[in-house]
């Protein structure tokens, strides 16, 4: 009985060693099972890229699982036990947040009852866009959500309360300083907006009606804006010889209303101004020094676009441009304006303005400079008179050869700035020959100022593309690729994405872009606009 006793125990034993890592590993895997439940189904499951979460930090090898437009989690193991509708293989390729384009105009482009196409914005991979800048806006913020969430987007949406908009609402063009019952209007205004979702005040001051706008009834509606820690962005009152001051007076305006202040498309424009963007540069860093939150944004361009209306002195266009009436019936004016006009030109450095190209207006001006239409001729005085012409008759779009690249690229590499097109939705099918911008300045970014000149790592360029601008517009839950946030996400080449819109082929499509995912839905598949169910949402900022 003993020796039996311990057969069976010998027995035992051997069996135990053996099923006890089977035992083991059947529970680890049923753990696993059960732990990993929450990956086990995803709509999408991005592999083998190297992920660039949009902090700054370096890239690493991770895969991305995504469910419910937003990002599950980030794992090389824990999506084996998963399945997904679609597995993207990124093999090769820069997985990044989806771009923040800060400086948009769209506000023309929304349909009354269509979804929102923007497809120029979503071929370089922008999956959110700014618009109300340059102090045009919709004020009437949560009927425009409203139409957007009726109607869909395929681009999420966000928008800041324009000053000018609420100007001319209030008192139409008139170029003189609010009542205080005006003022007290505009206030209630900028305040519903604020409430409604808009992220913040914009100013046009280099327009009408804002350029009759004194500092003061500014910093009385920023305020407003700031009660919601909204943020002050502002097309400064002048970026060419008056520039210096117009940045002291953006930068006053932020520091009595206690606002962070986004300066847009710094630049340094006219020749006489070239090289000197570091002192403007400057300015900011001292403001920084002292406490007050500042940044900017800038397109990669050293040509603008803006409308005639700029060359022109404000007697001429104030008053729903009376001078310029007036000087239909008094001839005397238009050799004053004239000599006003040639004065600006001096005063910035030019000789003449060949260096202005009409976008829009008259079929027969489109593409040509102010030395060709509507009259060609080499004479400045001659290009004066087409341009007074041009302006009788409302003046038109145009692009400006203004600045310089050095410049240029000193603003592009400053810390503090992000970059926004300045542009709307492109229709290439459309009678005009905008800016480039439009379709190129992402990946113009990347192929000119990170590949080719290497001013910038592919790590700080989306940075400043995604997480940087997401934290400064306060846009909640964008911005990186980090679990809980939405799956906003753009998988690109970093050989071969290029701009290929240039000022005489304007509508160019990007290169090197193979995916743009906006809310978890793939809006750009192989590099063309795909036709599923648009997932864009507005954008709202949290009070």
């Amino acid at each position: 009985m003993r020796r039996l006793s311990r057969s069976n125990s010998r027995r035992r034993r051997l069996f135990l060693v053996f099923l006890a890592p089977v035992v083991v590993l059947l529970g680890t895997l049923a753990f696993g099972w059960f732990a990993l439940a929450p990956y086990r189904h995803l709509d999408l499951l991005i592999v083998n890229g190297s992920v660039v979460d949009g902090t700054g930090v370096p890239g690493r090898a991770t895969n991305i699982g995504i469910r419910d437009g937003k990002i599950v989690e980030l794992s090389s193991w824990k999506f084996y036990f998963s399945s997904a509708d679609r597995i993207i293989d990124a093999g090769g390729h820069i997985v990044s947040p989806g771009f923040v384009d800060v400086h948009t105009h769209v506000e023309p482009n929304l349909p009354v009852n269509a979804a929102f196409r923007a497809d120029n914005f979503l071929r370089q991979g922008v999956t959110t866009i700014i618009t109300g800048n340059c102090g045009r806006s919709r004020t009437d913020v949560a009927a425009m959500f409203r139409t957007l969430e009726k109607n869909g987007s395929y681009i999420n949406v966000a928008t800041l309360v324009g000053h000018n908009s609420v100007r001319q609402q209030i008192m139409e063009n008139a170029s003189r300083a609010p009542t205080p019952p005006e003022l007290n209007g505009m206030r209630a205004i900028v305040d519903r907006a604020m409430k409604e979702g808009a992220l913040g005040f914009s100013t046009g001051l280099e327009y009408v009606p804002g350029r009759f706008a004194d500092m003061s009834e500014v910093v009385a509606l920023a305020k407003v804006a700031a009660k919601y820690d909204g943020i002050y962005a502002s097309h400064i009152r002048d970026e060419g010889p008056k520039g210096v001051e117009a940045i002291r007076e953006a930068l006053e305006v932020g520091k009595q209303a206690q606002i962070a202040t986004e300066i847009s498309h710094f630049k340094a424009s006219g020749p006489r101004q070239w090289h000197t963007i570091i002192n403007r540069l400057d300015l900011v860093d001292e403001a920084r020094a002292e406490g007050q939150q500042v940044s900017l944004d800038v397109y990669p361009y050293t040509s603008s676009s803006t409308t005639t209306d700029i060359l022109l002195p404000d007697w001429a266009i104030k008053d729903n441009r009376a001078g310029l009436r007036q000087m239909i019936s008094e001839p005397q004016l238009r050799q004053k304006l004239h000599a006003d006009i040639l004065a600006l030109l001096i005063d910035e450095g030019w000789k003449d303005l060949s260096f202005v190209r009409l976008a829009a207006g008259n079929p027969e001006w489109i593409g040509k400079t102010l030395a060709q239409a509507p009259t060609v001729s080499q004479d400045v005085n001659q290009q004066i008179e087409n341009l007074i012409d041009i302006s009788l008759r409302g003046g038109a779009q145009a692009v400006y050869d203004s600045m310089n690249e050095d410049d240029v690229e000193q603003v592009i590499t400053y810390t503090y700035c992000v970059f926004g097109s300045d542009s709307a939705v492109r229709d290439p099918s459309a009678e005009y020959h905008p800016h480039p911008r439009g379709c190129g300045t992402f990946p113009r970014v990347f192929a000119q100022y990170v590949r080719e000149k290497k001013l910038l790592t592919i790590e700080e360029a989306i940075h400043k593309a995604s997480g940087e601008a997401a934290e400064r517009f306060h846009l909640p839950n964008r911005g990186l690729i980090q679990p809980g946030y939405w799956a906003d996400v753009v998988i690109f080449d970093s050989n071969t994405i290029a701009d290929t819109a240039t000022y005489d082929l304007p509508f160019g499509e990007p290169s090197g872009i193979d995916y743009v995912i906006v809310n978890g839905r793939i809006a750009v598949d192989h590099g063309a606009m795909t036709s599923q169910k648009p997932a864009g949402v507005p954008v709202r900022s949290v009070k």
